[in-house]
């Protein structure tokens, strides 16, 4: 009987303990904050991004030091380009741009225009450009001239410099006219420079008549 009685009290002290609960206590503070655990693995490396080209594919050609022409089929006039054009070539040269500068007296002049040789002495000259039988071609022709004469003088020029530019530089705002008028300025808006020149000496091509 005592044994039962023992066995009763335990199990109502325990259901007491169970149903009398008291109000949580609060919260502790947080622990420190553990070591960093070891840096994981490196990932793969990432594939190689394409190389940027200087002048969004422009580019420049220089004649060097050159005397205008005497024939008679182009008389006081200066031709000048690029002979065999690969395909890719001529179709860039075709739907580009061409700027082009005569260099007089230390200056570049813009054209088309006016070139001033010293000693009173000037003329004006426009050009025109194409791509025929795989030559890129520009052709220098002078429009008037100081001298009381019929036919042009010969000049000498410092240098000829053509700048060809891909059509979508020029609708896409990077050069204004302002900036055109300028060699130094322009070459310097398309990030070119010396290292980007190519030699084009004078041509001698037959133009077609259309």
């Amino acid at each position: 009987m005592l044994k039962k009685l023992l066995l009763f009290a335990s199990v109502v002290l325990m259901i007491a303990m169970v149903s009398c609960k008291g109000d949580d206590g609060a919260v502790g503070p947080a622990g420190a904050t553990g070591a960093q655990g070891p840096a994981g693995p490196a990932g793969p490396a990432g594939k190689d991004g394409k190389d940027g080209t200087s002048g969004g594919g422009a580019l420049i050609l220089s004649s060097g030091a050159v005397v205008t022409d005497t024939a008679a089929d182009n008389k006081g006039g200066f031709i000048t380009g690029i002979p065999d054009l690969t395909p890719a070539e001529d179709s860039l040269l075709s739907s580009s741009v061409v700027l082009v500068y005569l260099k007089a007296q230390g200056v570049y002049w813009p054209m088309p225009g006016v070139v001033s040789f010293g000693g009173g002495k000037v003329s004006s000259y426009t050009f025109v450009h194409a791509v025929q039988e795989k030559t890129f071609f520009v052709r220098l022709i002078p429009t008037n001239w100081s001298e009381n004469q019929n036919d042009p003088p010969q000049r000498s020029f410092e240098d000829i410099r053509v700048v060809i530019v891909p059509g979508e530089i020029l609708t896409g705002g990077r050069l204004s006219a302002e900036t055109l008028k300028d060699y130094n300025k322009t070459i310097a808006a398309l990030g070119l420079t010396e290292a980007q020149v190519k030699l084009a000496g004078k041509l001698k091509f037959n133009l077609k008549r259309k």
